[in-house]
């Protein structure tokens, strides 16, 4: 992925994170995930070659044939089209989704809390750490953990307490810096 594309990708989540979005904007994470999804396809429509998918599959490590459990779904993934293989041949026969690819240069992660939600805020911090792991997991295990040109995030809009959240695992995630939805 080249850096204007990785520029292109952290530029469309600045815009989105700093938008004026209203509480009432959001219902659902689907909400969430539709809008970012547009602004992003807009964004990227000019670069040749990639493409955005939302709920995206991850089947274990190195899926085999015998290999169809479901370990984790993504909310949003970037993946380039050359990487992409959604038909079946005589050699590869594909998980039961009917796609499969090895590379990609995003993953974002997002999260809605709404004001009827129970869980308390250390909870609701455990939860945001989980999906940091499990970015960090998926880092690991299709980088070898070293360092590359993919990038993480997570996403969050809280509703509950008018805040917000936009963190790049790769800019560390050792704590929550949660800023004021206004």
């Amino acid at each position: 992925m080249s850096k204007y594309q990785i520029q292109l990708i952290q530029s469309a989540l600045k815009i989105f994170f700093n938008s004026k979005w209203h509480p009432k904007d959001f219902l659902t994470e689907d909400d969430v995930r539709c809008r970012l999804f547009c602004l992003l396809q807009d964004k990227l429509k000019e670069t040749d070659g990639i493409s955005v998918h939302s709920e995206v599959r991850w089947y274990g490590d190195r899926m085999s044939l015998n290999e169809n459990k479901l370990k984790y779904r993504s909310d949003i993934v970037i993946i380039p089209h050359n990487d992409l293989i959604i038909s079946e041949d005589n050699i590869f026969k594909l998980p039961s989704k009917g796609y499969v690819f090895n590379k990609y240069h995003a993953i974002i992660e997002i999260k809605l809390r709404r004001p009827n939600n129970r869980n308390s805020d250390k909870k609701y911090d455990e939860i945001i750490k989980s999906d940091l792991k499990k970015l960090i997991e998926i880092r690991n295990k299709t980088t070898g953990g070293g360092v590359t040109d993919k990038k993480y995030f997570v996403l969050v809009f809280d509703k509950k307490r008018n805040r917000k959240l936009l963190m790049d695992i790769d800019a560390g995630c050792e704590s929550i810096e949660w800023i004021t939805w206004e």
